[in-house]
């Protein structure tokens, strides 16, 4: 079992009332975790999963039959999504009795999280669960085997060291982090086991909410985001490729971000109200399906989009890892000059480049501008494949640090 970042965070809300939700897209890991939850909790639990039919017609049939069946004050509930009428259940537990802890695990359903929202609104703590961090994948390994992973991006790594996470991130950005992926070894079992998961959300998932819509131009725009992930996003340019409106378009979109295979980047601006209208960039959750999407297992260093994989890589280390007191941004000038990733945290910024190579201390041109509009900020980061080096420029520091360190960054905030 490999141990999640989230756990111990969720083994504390044990003595919370609040319902626990965790939600997430397919086969990251939610019912392993929920397992891991289930047995780490020394007191007496009830697992119920709602794709068997037997535990699904129980919650259809709703609260008084739930709450007559239960004998345990801790119940872990997974696949929650299967069951239509699962908020007002939630909602009548929660309100009804306190004395019950409820674990809950579900993924795509956008309606269903929609009346989450609206009816579990101050009752529930939401956890998303994304694919493996770095860290996490590392420890598929014998802790002996593995390379250390410092938190401080300061911290300098050894040169076999730094090696021997570069050979691992070149494995990590061809097949992705999906948990399930560790127990397998061969390129063509993963390949598999990738593009299983790809026909299996588009077959399920994405006709479940299309409809009547055709899933041909929906699999034309999917495959255009992953040709180009990490683009800004262009709803014209995506409209010509599928051959539809941009109403379809949105609706398309919805449903990507409602599954959690896609997330939205959006610019920083000292105008809150222009960032809602400026085009963000977007990301789709994981770059083994990315590469099963477009076919292409090369490793990183032979392939032309090498820079945006890393930009990728850096995107959802730091995603993964952000709390409710972070925000992430680009940033863009009119005339093109940019800074790949923007941290805040109570007003303060940190500015991220991320680079294939780089030559410290020489300050990247994006990053200069960047700080010549904002000459508040303290620190800066460059992400590369070098080693450690730290240098100021003006009354910045700048971090120039391995990009296997970038979840690190947000230890400067």
């Amino acid at each position: 079992m490999i141990p999640r970042k989230d756990l111990d965070r969720l083994l504390k809300q044990a003595t919370n009332h609040s319902l626990s939700i965790i939600i997430g897209a397919r086969q990251v890991g939610k019912s392993t975790l929920l397992g891991m939850i289930r047995t780490q909790l020394p007191q007496p639990s009830e697992m119920f999963n709602l794709e068997n039919p037997l535990h699904l017609s129980l919650f259809n049939e709703g609260y008084t039959s739930f709450i007559r069946t239960v004998r345990t004050r801790l119940i872990f509930i997974d696949e929650f999504q299967y069951c239509n009428n699962i908020s007002s259940v939630f909602k009548a537990v929660y309100d009804l009795n306190p004395q019950i802890k409820i674990y809950a695990t579900g993924s795509s359903s956008m309606e269903i999280q929609t009346h989450l929202k609206e009816s579990l609104a101050g009752r529930k703590l939401e956890t998303i669960l994304y694919p493996l961090t770095y860290s996490e994948w590392l420890c598929q390994e014998d802790e002996s085997q593995r390379p250390p992973l410092s938190p401080h991006i300061e911290d300098v790594t050894a040169p076999d060291e730094l090696e021997a996470h570069r050979a691992r991130l070149r494995e990590f950005m061809r097949y992705g982090a999906l948990p399930g992926l560790t127990a397998l070894s061969e390129d063509l079992e993963k390949r598999e086991y990738l593009f299983g998961i790809y026909q299996t959300y588009i077959a399920k998932d994405i006709k479940a909410f299309l409809k009547e819509e055709s899933v041909l131009s929906f699999n034309k725009a999917i495959t255009w985001l992953a040709l180009n992930n990490g683009a800004r996003l262009k709803k014209s340019t995506l409209c010509g490729v599928a051959g539809i409106s941009i109403r379809q378009i949105e609706r398309y979109l919805d449903v990507l971000g409602g599954t959690f295979v896609l997330a939205l980047l959006p610019p920083i601006s000292t105008n809150r109200g222009k960032e809602l209208t400026k085009t963000p960039k977007f990301y789709l959750y994981d770059q083994g399906i990315i590469n099963s999407i477009i076919q292409d297992f090369r490793d990183i260093d032979r392939r032309p989009d090498t820079g945006t994989l890393r930009e990728q890589f850096v995107f959802w280390e730091l995603k993964k890892h952000l709390d409710i007191r972070y925000s992430l941004y680009y940033w863009r000038t009119a005339d093109g000059k940019e800074v790949d990733f923007v941290l805040k945290k109570d007003q303060q910024l940190l500015p991220i480049e991320v680079k294939s190579s780089w030559q410290p201390p020489i300050v990247p041109p994006g990053l200069r501008h960047f700080l010549s509009y904002y000459p508040e900020s303290k620190s800066a980061v460059v992400l590369y494949d070098g080693p450690e080096y730290t240098s100021r420029y003006n009354d910045c520091t700048i971090y120039f640090a391995p990009i296997h360190k970038a979840f690190a960054a947000l230890s400067l905030l």
